[in-house]
């Protein structure tokens, strides 16, 4: 299992988004649970403790990675169309943790969408937050 999962950030659609694409390293022994919401385009990644995780009386606050897949570089509309998960961006996740075994880096590397004609998907937003009652 590689040490980090790289994720390549792309969002040319304004300056905001321009400052916000590049390379962003996630370690790989803090990703606790993956999803992904077909109807948004979402991936959500917990991470475990140490990197931010800890109980509270109210219940169990996390930190969360949320990036947003889309079909297009300026992550405006185009939500990937998966239709059988094989396809699903949290898989490209689930490949470079189990890549690269004893390595330092491996790519969460988006392939193509599954509609009529397959459209190249990208990570486009990233965010980290802690988040309570996990």
């Amino acid at each position: 299992m590689a040490q980090f999962v790289k994720f390549n950030i792309v969002d040319n659609g304004d300056a905001a988004g321009l400052l916000a694409q590049g390379t962003r390293l996630l370690n790989s022994q803090h990703i606790g649970d993956v999803s992904y919401d077909a109807t948004t385009g979402v991936v959500t990644v917990v991470l475990t403790a140490p990197a931010g995780g800890n109980s509270q009386a109210a219940g169990i606050a996390a930190r969360v990675l949320t990036s947003t897949v889309r079909t297009t570089q300026d992550g405006s509309a185009g939500i990937p169309t998966i239709t059988d998960g094989a396809s699903a961006p949290d898989k490209a996740i689930y490949k470079a943790m189990t890549a690269n075994p004893g390595g330092v880096v491996a790519t969460a590397q988006l392939g193509r969408d599954q509609a009529g004609t397959p459209l190249q998907m990208y990570w486009t937003t990233w965010s980290v937050a802690t988040v309570d009652d996990v």
